[in-house]
């Protein structure tokens, strides 16, 4: 008796478009691509043989949901994400502090910034000595999302200062001239939002 996941079962088929996912094999191909595996080093972590994942690929057979998990789980995937159901890979996206880039913005004020270019946005958590200035103004594309974490901050937007006090918050476009400066004797900090690529 032929097995479900075989190649030459009848039922083996490409997906109907309409069903309203990928067809698992492309998807395979297109990751596998994209690390530089071979068909043996996936078929070596997922269990599954490597003649099966050939004519997956290949469009030739079909695959069990178990056999899916399986192979989903080899890219860091659970079989939503694997299909593009969900945006989120299966394991989370960890980004330790040590390893996250620091920029010296200006005299006592530092940038802690987390780049997700896959999502399209920047995290800058910003650390402002007391009496501290941006020495110029920023003016670059997108949006920014800015919350005070810390502290009091004076936001400065195209030409008018904005004081913001811990927990409040402030969106703008960031096409205009905007800048931060700290007028108090403690340290302040922020959180940023960037819906930009700017560090």
């Amino acid at each position: 008796m032929t097995a479900p996941d075989s190649p030459t079962h009848p039922a083996a088929h490409r997906p109907d478009p309409e069903l309203g996912f990928p067809a698992p094999g492309e998807v395979l191909r297109r990751l596998r691509t994209q690390r530089g595996m071979s068909l043996r080093q996936v078929a070596a972590e997922c269990g599954l043989s490597v003649s099966f994942l050939a004519a997956l690929e290949r469009g030739e057979t079909d695959i069990a949901l178990e056999r899916l998990g399986r192979l989903a789980k080899v890219f860091g995937h659970n079989v939503g994400s694997f299909l593009g159901f969900s945006p989120g890979q299966a394991a989370p996206s960890l980004f330790p502090f040590g390893e996250q880039p620091v920029i010296e913005r200006a005299p006592g004020i530092t940038y802690r910034v987390l780049r997700a270019p896959e999502l399209g946005y920047q995290v800058v958590q910003g650390n402002f000595a007391p009496h501290s200035a941006l020495g110029e103004d920023l003016q670059h594309e997108g949006t920014d999302l800015i919350i005070v974490t810390e502290g009091t901050l004076v936001t400065r937007y195209n030409g008018v200062d904005h004081t913001l006090r811990t927990g409040d918050c402030v969106r703008w476009s960031a096409g205009y001239p905007h800048s931060f400066r700290n007028d108090t004797d403690k340290p302040a900090r922020m959180v940023a939002l960037l819906f930009s690529s700017l560090y």
